[in-house]
Parts: structure tokens; C-alpha cells; sequence
């Protein structure tokens, strides 16, 4: 990926986590754009009214929490995969999570649309390595 991505979303019902992520982000990219919500229903209509429309030249990278209320990270990855591949090829998708069960580390690792898996909280050297 190139350096030059500098658009963040996060999802995550977890308040602390994303102020953590909003901080973390900024330390590494001042002038980022960061999108923070607390659910995936809103996540997805924001991405679905928002990016069919963009003409993007870097990827916006998508912190997404498994374990949430509503709608769980595997189910908002699930809708996902109904967007265009216009729309899906604009995102580079990480798993943010606390969970240590290895079945969710595994099931990510053979997920395509899943960039990688990160436990929580992010760190600064982890979003250099990503960004």
C-alpha cells in the first residue's frame, strides 16, 4: 500500500477504544481524516453514501471491532461483501479487536477482504507499519 492514505475509519461500539484510535491516528497522521462509529448499520450507510460517489487515489484504511451490539464485525463484513468492487477496492480492512479466541484470528487470516488482525488497543507503531 502506498504512504499516501490518509483516511481512517473506525468501528467500534466501544467509546474509550475510539477516542484511543482518534488519538493514536493524529499522533501518526495529523491531517488525517477520521471517521469514528459506534456501529456497523451506520457505518455501512455512511461508506454506501459516501463512496460510491468518491474517485479515490488511496485506500481508506477501516478498523473494524468483532464484538459489538446490533451488528457484529463478521455481519458488517458480510454486507460489506454486497457493496460494488468499485466501492469494496477503496478499503484496506483491519481487524480491531480484544478477542482471543483463535478462531476469530484464524477465520480473518482466510477472510480476502481482511488486511490483517490487530489486538486491542492499537499502537503507534503498529499504525506506522499499516499507513
Amino acid at each position: 500500500m502506498d504512504n499516501s492514505s490518509n483516511r481512517f475509519i473506525v468501528v467500534d461500539d466501544d467509546p474509550m477504544n475510539n477516542k484511543i484510535c482518534q488519538f493514536i491516528i493524529n499522533q501518526v497522521h495529523p491531517h488525517a481524516s477520521i471517521t469514528l462509529f459506534n456501529d456497523g448499520e451506520t457505518a455501512l450507510a455512511f461508506i454506501k453514501s459516501q463512496y460510491d460517489k468518491k474517485v479515490n487515489e488511496s485506500k481508506t484504511i477501516l478498523f473494524l471491532d468483532l464484538n459489538m451490539p446490533v451488528m457484529m464485525g463478521w455481519e458488517f463484513l458480510d454486507e460489506f461483501k454486497k457493496l460494488s468492487s468499485e466501492i469494496q477496492n477503496k478499503f484496506q480492512i483491519y481487524i480491531l479487536s480484544s478477542s482471543v479466541d483463535e478462531r476469530d484470528k484464524e477465520r480473518a487470516s482466510r477472510e480476502p477482504l481482511i488486511a490483517g488482525f490487530i489486538s486491542k488497543p492499537i499502537s503507534k507503531d503498529i499504525l506506522i507499519e499499516l499507513s
